[in-house]
């Protein structure tokens, strides 16, 4: 059965018109690493699991309906008084064998008839033992054949669900290592910046102190070295954060530290999201989501047949065998066995059949409205994630020629400043403009990279290992 549901999943992500799968670039190595860890440890999949371990173990249930039931059952009474049958034996034949026994006197015999007393016979024997075995198969019971398949349905909408929460944790995985790599990228920048601010500061207040400069142009330097330490603060909070809530999606404790990606991998694979191909209207039909609400329905179809086919009359074999007496023996006297052929129809029940049935039709029916509402909010979800892929590509190129023109800009303020050509506030002005461009790349990328895990997501682009 598992293989069935495997097949049939990977099947539907291969085979449903033209899909990303087939060019989707490859994660980084590091990114696929903590997938993985995630898969394997994450508490939230693991209860998913558990209620995936339940309905198999349900559908094993309505299984063994299948199976003869055989049970033991033993009984061992002690009785004292109760009810009883008085038998006039002795009123009845002692006046016929008086007459019997005069008769034979008068003819020189000896009567023999002898006098017999009433009796009276207890319904409840003294003391008294049962052991058997029961055996009951059913034969002709529909709704058995028909629960099973309302059970197979449910486990695989369970296993679909599970495979959906497995496929949102991949994308929360992915986009909060994008998150916490942006941080340590943006610390990294900013501490660079820093480095160039303090000693701007550090210059400026020697020039003022010795009457070269005015006040301003130290107030300046000092307004940009605040608006520094201020960014590299909340780039910090940011890092610890990111690195907090994916260590919590990976069960292990918060602080744990995480490999950054090598830049080149990380540079070759933001190239190759850059180029994916992006459909007009991108396909649902993948997500687990509509796999999972199709077999509920069909398990709430199924169970609408249940409670039909229990009008149908059912047929079953009753066999029962075993020893019966005042004492523990086998033999004859004591060994007794019987069968039967039961068969069963219900007549009237005040329509409670009919009203389960109707319940269970308005629930089936109430999935098929939400399956069709889940479907309208997935193609949102996708053309809205297919959106945001191709603004991050073009907004990751402008960016690109962004820091290109600002480096180049800050090159040759920073060659006139050293020439004393240019005004050290020209510098920072400069530098200033060439850090915001490296935030705002690095920034760009990462979204970039976010993008493509969401719309990863919502067209179940490529298949989960």
């Amino acid at each position: 059965m598992r293989m069935k549901v495997a097949l049939f999943m990977l099947f539907a992500v291969l085979a449903v018109g033209p899909g990303f799968a087939a060019d989707w670039p490859r994660r980084p190595a590091v990114v696929e690493a903590l997938i993985g860890q995630a898969m394997a440890g994450n508490l939230a999949l693991r209860s998913q699991g558990v209620d995936v371990e339940i309905a198999l173990v349900r559908l094993r249930e309505a299984r063994s309906n299948f199976q003869p039931k055989i049970d033991f059952a033993a009984r061992y009474t002690r009785a004292d008084g109760g009810r009883t049958i008085d038998l006039p034996i002795g009123d009845l034949m002692n006046p016929a064998y008086d007459a019997l026994n005069q008769l034979l006197a008068a003819n020189g015999s000896a009567g023999n008839f002898p006098h017999v007393s009433n009796q009276s016979i207890a319904l409840l024997r003294e003391r008294e033992q049962e052991t058997k075995l029961t055996l009951v198969q059913p034969l002709y019971r529909p709704e058995i054949t028909r629960g099973v398949k309302a059970r197979r349905a449910d486990w695989e909408s369970r296993e679909a669900q599970l495979t959906a929460y497995r496929r949102e944790l991949r994308f929360q995985v992915e986009a909060s290592y994008y998150r916490w790599v942006q941080a340590e990228t943006v610390a990294r920048i900013l501490e660079s910046a820093a480095a160039v601010t303090a000693e701007a500061l550090r210059t400026n207040r020697s020039l003022f102190s010795v009457d070269k400069i005015t006040e301003d142009r130290v107030l300046r330097s000092e307004a940009d070295d605040l608006e520094i330490q201020q960014q590299r603060l909340e780039a910090e909070r940011d890092r610890k954060l990111a690195l907090a809530y994916l260590n919590f999606l990976l069960n292990r404790p918060l602080g744990t530290q995480i490999a950054t990606p090598a830049t080149d991998e990380l540079a070759g694979y933001v190239q190759a999201v850059t180029e994916i191909s992006i459909q007009n209207s991108p396909q649902i039909e993948r997500r687990e989501e509509l796999v999972a609400l199709s077999k509920a329905i069909e398990a709430a179809t199924a169970a609408e047949g249940v409670e039909r086919a229990r009008r149908y009359p059912t047929l079953a074999l009753a066999a029962e065998g075993g020893i019966q007496g005042e004492d523990y023996r086998t033999g004859h006297g004591y060994n007794y066995g019987m069968a039967s052929l039961v068969a069963q129809m219900n007549i009237w029940d005040g329509k409670a059949l009919s009203l389960r049935e109707r319940q269970v039709r308005l629930e089936r029916t109430k999935l098929e409205l939400q399956r069709d509402q889940t479907r309208q909010q997935l193609a949102l979800e996708a053309e809205r994630a297919a959106d945001d892929l191709r603004a991050a590509i073009g907004a990751c190129q402008t960016a690109e020629r962004r820091r290109e023109a600002s480096a180049r800009a800050f090159e040759i303020v920073s060659r006139r400043e050293r020439e004393g050509l240019a005004s050290q506030l020209s510098f920072l002005d400069a530098r200033s403009e060439f850090t915001r461009a490296e935030l705002n790349l690095e920034i760009v990328r990462q979204r970039l990279l976010i993008a493509a895990a969401a719309l990863d997501r919502a067209t179940a682009a490529t298949p989960l290992l």
